[in-house]
C-alpha cells in the first residue's frame, strides 16, 4: 500500500474522530446550557441567543458537521466515514455524564451498543452497491438531471410532506402546552401527563431533525459542487433547479439545527443523539439509493441484511427510550415546574388560591 494512501487513512481517521468528539461535546454543551437556564427563576431565564454557553455548543456541533465531515471525505471513503461517525454516540455517554450529570444505566449501555453496531451494519452493507467512486464519476449536469426523474420527484415529495407535516404537528403540540385548557379539549393529549408529553415532543424533534439532516445530505451532493464550481470558475446558478438546491440545502440545515435544539430542551441527550443519528443514517442511505437509482445494483440478500440492520437499530433506540422512561433519571429536570416552564402560571394560581 502506498505511503500516501496510508497517510490519507490516518488523517481521515483522526479528523473523523475529532469531529465525533466535537459533535457529542457540542450537543451536550447545548443540553447543559438549557438545563442550567431552566433551573433559574423565570425572571432570570434568557433566550438561547443571549447565552454564551449555548452559542459555544452550537459552534462545536456545526463545526463538527461542516468542517469535520467535509475534510474527512477528502481522505476516506464515505462507507468508512459514516461508521466512524457513530463514535459520537460513545463520546455522547461521556459528555452526558460529565457535563449534564445524566446517570448511565445498563439499558443505556446495551441500547447504544446495539445502535452503534446496527448503524455500522447498515452502512457497510449499504456500501455494497455501485461502490464509492460511482457518484464521483457523475458530472454536475448528470446529478442535476437525476432530480427530474419521476420516481425521485414522487419520493422526495412524499418525504417532504411527511417531514414538514410531522414538524408542524410537533410544533403545534409544543404550543398546546402553554394552554392547558385547550390541551384538555383534545382527546389525543388530555390523558397524557405534561412531563411525559414534553419528553415525547423532544424525542419527536430528534427524529424529525434526523429526517431534515438526511435531506441536507442529499442536497449537499450537488449543492456543494454547484458552489465550488461557481466560486472557482463559471457561475452555475443560471436555472431554477440550481437555485432551489442551494435554498433547500440552507433551509433543511437550519431546520435540523432547530429540531435538535428543541429535542435537547425536552429530552435526555442519551436518547436524543442516537435517535437523531439513526434517522439521519438510515433515511440518508435510502435517499441516496433513490436519487442515484441504485436499488437495482443491490443483490436481494444485501437488501435483506440492510432491513435486518434497520430493525435491530429500532430495537436499540426503543431500549434507550424505555430506559429513560422507566428509570426516571432526569437530573436536568428535578421537578415538574422546572421541566415545564410554560406551566408556571397554573402553579402560581394554585399557590395563590391556597
Amino acid at each position: 500500500m502506498p505511503e500516501a494512501t496510508i497517510l490519507n487513512y490516518i488523517i481521515g481517521f483522526i479528523v473523523s474522530l475529532c469531529a465525533s468528539i466535537a459533535d457529542a461535546f457540542g450537543a451536550n454543551l447545548m443540553k447543559r446550557d438549557h438545563t442550567r437556564n431552566e433551573a433559574l427563576p423565570p425572571n432570570l431565564r434568557k433566550h438561547e441567543f443571549l447565552r454564551w454557553g449555548w452559542h459555544l455548543g452550537l459552534f462545536c456541533y456545526v463545526g463538527s458537521q461542516v468542517i469535520g465531515s467535509t475534510v474527512a471525505l477528502n481522505f476516506l471513503k464515505t462507507q468508512w466515514v459514516a461508521p466512524l461517525g457513530s463514535a459520537a454516540l460513545i463520546f455522547n455517554f461521556l459528555f452526558a455524564r460529565l457535563l449534564v450529570g445524566t446517570p448511565i444505566t445498563r439499558n443505556d449501555l446495551y441500547g447504544t451498543a446495539i445502535v452503534i453496531c446496527s448503524v455500522i451494519w447498515v452502512v457497510v452493507f449499504g456500501g455494497l452497491g455501485q461502490g464509492d467512486d460511482y457518484e464521483n464519476d457523475l458530472s454536475l449536469e448528470t446529478l442535476k438531471l437525476l432530480y427530474y426523474r419521476p420516481l425521485f420527484i414522487t419520493y422526495f415529495s412524499i418525504l417532504n410532506v411527511t417531514t414538514i407535516g410531522s414538524f408542524i404537528f410537533v410544533a403545534y403540540t409544543k404550543k398546546l402546552l402553554e394552554n392547558n385548557e385547550k390541551k384538555q379539549k383534545i382527546w389525543l393529549f388530555k390523558s397524557i401527563e405534561d412531563i411525559r408529553l414534553l419528553r415525547l415532543i423532544g424525542m419527536s424533534f430528534a427524529c424529525i431533525g434526523g429526517l431534515f439532516a438526511s435531506e441536507t445530505l442529499l442536497l449537499a451532493k450537488s449543492g456543494i459542487r454547484l458552489l465550488a464550481i461557481s466560486l472557482s470558475s463559471d457561475n452555475q446558478f443560471t436555472d431554477a433547479l440550481s437555485i432551489s438546491i442551494v435554498i433547500g440545502l440552507v433551509f433543511t440545515a437550519i431546520l435540523q439545527l432547530y429540531c435538535l435544539n428543541n429535542a435537547l430542551k425536552y429530552a435526555n441527550s442519551v436518547v436524543v443523539i442516537p435517535l437523531f443519528y439513526c434517522f439521519y443514517t438510515c433515511v440518508g442511505l435510502f435517499n441516496t439509493c433513490v436519487y442515484l437509482n441504485q436499488f437495482e445494483t443491490y443483490p436481494w440478500w444485501v437488501l435483506l441484511m440492510i432491513l435486518v440492520g434497520v430493525i435491530v437499530l429500532v430495537f436499540g433506540v426503543r431500549l434507550l427510550s424505555k430506559s429513560k422512561n422507566q428509570d426516571q433519571h432526569h437530573i436536568e429536570l428535578p421537578n415538574p415546574a422546572t421541566e415545564m416552564p410554560d406551566l408556571e402560571r397554573s402553579t402560581s394560581v394554585t399557590t395563590n388560591t391556597k
